[in-house]
């Protein structure tokens, strides 16, 4: 995605009052092959996300979230439902409210596999607290958005300075981290009539449509190959294809091919024939190799390079290799005359597209494709089928007219015969319960009892599974954790009571100010931690691939880690027992059962303020200033288990070659687990008679490696 010319983000709008009440509504309007879909209100039991979503019959749907105010926890349940169900339909998230940015900043797995196109961010007027939303698109804005924190701008109400409001540096670094994504055309216009986004189209993004029809199956591909996304290409390819390359995007002194001939070596097999037009210059030479010409590939027709002596002009000309196929077998490209003057051009072949002329192979004349080919080459995009969304299963085929009649009187006959023996058997049973005299009364069908029902307590506001929320209470940091739905509680108990702490460790950082642990502590865990996360949100769609048990896996040990260095290196502020805990079961979908948990701590404010010192206080040790390394570092390294990291290194650490941000993990045979222990354990080792210091240090993602210090140079 390429961004037009900008001065600066959209331009600030005044932050709506808030309605009386937040009902919930939603508008559903289709424009060409586009659904807009704009919500607002509060996401509750009115917002039914599984009947929303089959209502839509478009492959392209918009989300428009400007009025959300608030994502309470049935609709969590029903916005996952209504992710799933619009799993196979490119999906965009625009206009986000302040309100459901907070809740997507807050819960993994809120945006699932959509794009977060754009949203907005609160700014107030320290001159008069007026309060204005600013709206940022991330196509566009991406790397303006690391630099908000601490923002301001001019308040446009009486021009003083409007800050923004204090959001964790790590949310919009999050933002900015996610996977860069391409906009389709239609919705790329979209977003330029409709919205006014000033956003340009990037011309090198590949892009492929397809027509099928009786067997010829015709893609028109685009772009750059580097990035052809081979399975889904090979998954529209079928029977007789014909790759239209007209748009493709190639360079041959920089060509990139290694996706387009994995493509070829795996879609082959499953093609009668795959032919190639309107191949660019260079292409032959470089994508094709004269084995594939042995095989199922047909040129169409390519590009060759004629020169006009009279204009002195180099232009390409496509050759049909049908209508020549005689003279390109011998080496020899046929004649063309030049378009502006009408002389005849000169083609001087290189040696490769002779030997390539050579290899041609010739093709059988299809009568049916070619009329196929001049009919759809000239259609607008909008009528082709994109090729980069995942395909529906195909619908069986239905029984013919006469067949079906005959199962209708079937039926019909069968039902016929099923009353009548219905009948007699009421008959017979009336004739055995006449003599019995039974009032009426006594054959009264007793009421149903009620539905069981259950209701979650109020702290749980998400069952978003493998999850996990902080929130700033009056007097306490209550963090929640939910598990992925496991086939025992104890597993569930453990994976919640993981996902808890760890959001507590995360908690804590973002209330740490000291700019230096931004810079280097949060930078060194924020991105693999955003990564993993994303991942399991992504493959959630799909628990049963194994995308999403890799993903699961990466984020249940990455956490395991992270609250291990936090039990031993956090003190007595880290709570020992979990406030509150809920469970439910459920039936699982290859048979038995399978549980959901959710876990609660409330963390004291006093507890938070003494983490908050732990992980922020320096401690000299010899010459050299520690800090207790922080836990959320255990996203990095699988081989972290904490212990003191050093901030500014001195004599002899320096001298050993250990940099600062190291981490020391271990003294001798003894762990590390805080600052004023390695200092401890420094100055316990002085007290010895003999033996030099072995220190195990860890260093960036590097393994960590084990340091023999001379005890002659220490003091």
């Amino acid at each position: 995605m390429t961004t037009a010319p900008h001065a600066s983000p959209t331009a600030v709008r005044a932050l709506p009052q808030a309605r009386a009440q937040d009902k919930f509504a939603f508008d559903k309007t289709t424009f060409g092959g586009i659904t807009l879909l704009t919500l607002q209100g509060t996401l509750d039991q009115a917002f039914e996300g599984r009947k929303i979503a089959e209502s839509i019959h478009t492959k392209k749907l918009v989300v428009s979230m400007r009025n959300v105010r608030r994502f309470a926890s049935w609709g969590m349940s029903e916005w996952m439902d209504f992710l799933r169900i619009n799993a196979t339909r490119e999906l965009y998230l625009v206009e986000c409210s302040t309100y459901s940015m907070s809740q997507i900043n807050l819960v993994t797995g809120l945006l699932g596999h959509a794009k977060l196109v754009s949203f907005y961010a609160s700014y107030r007027c320290g001159s008069c607290s007026e309060e204005h939303e600013t709206l940022f698109i991330i196509p566009r804005d991406r790397e303006t958005i690391r630099e908000l924190p601490g923002s301001q701008h001019e308040c446009p109400t009486c021009g003083g300075r409007a800050r923004l409001e204090d959001y964790p540096a790590a949310f919009f670094e999050a933002i900015a981290d996610r996977s860069s994504f391409d906009i389709e055309d239609e919705v790329l216009a979209f977003c330029r009539s409709h919205l006014q986004y000033a956003l340009a189209p990037d011309l090198t993004r590949f892009r492929a449509l397809r027509r099928v029809h009786k067997g010829y199956t015709y893609i028109r591909m685009s772009g750059s190959l580097v990035t052809l996304p081979r399975d889904l290409m090979v998954a529209a390819s079928d029977g007789t294809t014909v790759a239209d390359l007209e748009g493709i995007v190639f360079d041959p002194a920089h060509a990139q091919l290694t996706e387009w001939r994995t493509y070829l070596r795996t879609v082959l097999p499953k093609l009668k024939s795959l032919q190639l037009l309107h191949c660019p210059l260079g292409f032959l030479e470089h994508a094709v190799t004269p084995e594939d010409l042995r095989d199922k590939i047909k040129v169409r027709t390519f590009a060759l390079p004629y020169d006009c002596l009279r204009c002195e002009t180099t232009t390409a000309h496509m050759v049909d290799v049908a209508e020549n196929l005689e003279q390109l077998v011998v080496g020899t490209a046929p004649s063309a005359r030049c378009a502006t003057c009408g002389s005849s051009l000169v083609a001087i072949p290189s040696p490769d597209q002779i030997a390539f002329m050579r290899c041609l192979p010739a093709r059988d004349r299809d009568a049916a494709l070619d009329k196929f080919l001049a009919t759809v080459r000239g259609e607008p995009p909008a009528k082709l089928e994109n090729c980069l969304v995942a395909f529906p299963p195909q619908r069986m085929p239905e029984a013919p007219v006469a067949a079906r009649r005959i199962m209708y009187v079937a039926a019909g006959l069968a039902m016929l015969i099923l009353g009548a023996l219905v009948a007699v058997a009421l008959g017979l049973w009336k004739q055995r319960r006449e003599p019995s005299s039974v009032a009426a009364n006594q054959g009264a069908v007793a009421p149903r009892p009620p539905q069981p029902t259950f209701e979650r307590p109020a702290w749980i506001m998400s069952d978003v599974p493998s999850s996990a929320y902080c929130h700033d209470m009056i007097n306490r940091l209550m963090c929640i954790g939910v598990s992925s739905y496991r086939p025992t509680r104890d597993e569930a108990v453990a994976e919640a009571s993981d996902a808890a702490l760890e959001e507590l460790v995360s908690a804590v950082g973002l209330k740490i100010s000291d700019p230096a642990f931004r810079e280097t502590v949060i930078a060194g865990y924020a991105g693999a931690r955003a990564k993993a996360l994303s991942a399991l949100q992504t493959a959630e769609l799909d628990q049963a691939s194994a995308a999403y048990a890799a993903a699961d896996d990466v984020v249940t040990k990455a956490r395991k880690r992270v609250v291990e260095v936090l039990h031993a290196s956090g003190g007595a502020a880290v709570p020992s027992q979990r406030s509150d805990w809920y469970w439910e079961e459920y039936a699982a979908k290859k048979g038995g059962t399978e549980v959901l948990v959710f876990v609660r701590y409330d963390v004291t404010l006093d507890a938070v303020k003494a983490l908050v010192e732990k992980y922020s206080a320096a401690t000299p040790v010899n010459g050299s200033t520690a800090m207790t390394a922080f836990p959320a570092l255990a996203w990095q390294s699988t081989d972290f288990t904490g212990g003191a990291l050093l901030t500014k290194v001195g004599h002899p650490f320096a001298d050993a070659g250990i940099a600062a941000q190291s981490v020391i993990m271990a003294v001798g045979e003894q762990r590390v687990g805080d600052a004023i222990g390695f200092a401890r354990r420094i100055e316990a080792w002085k007290q010895q008679a003999e033996g030099d210091l072995a220190l195990k240090v860890k260093t960036g993602d590097a393994p960590a490696r084990t340091v023999e210090i001379r005890r002659a140079r220490i003091r």
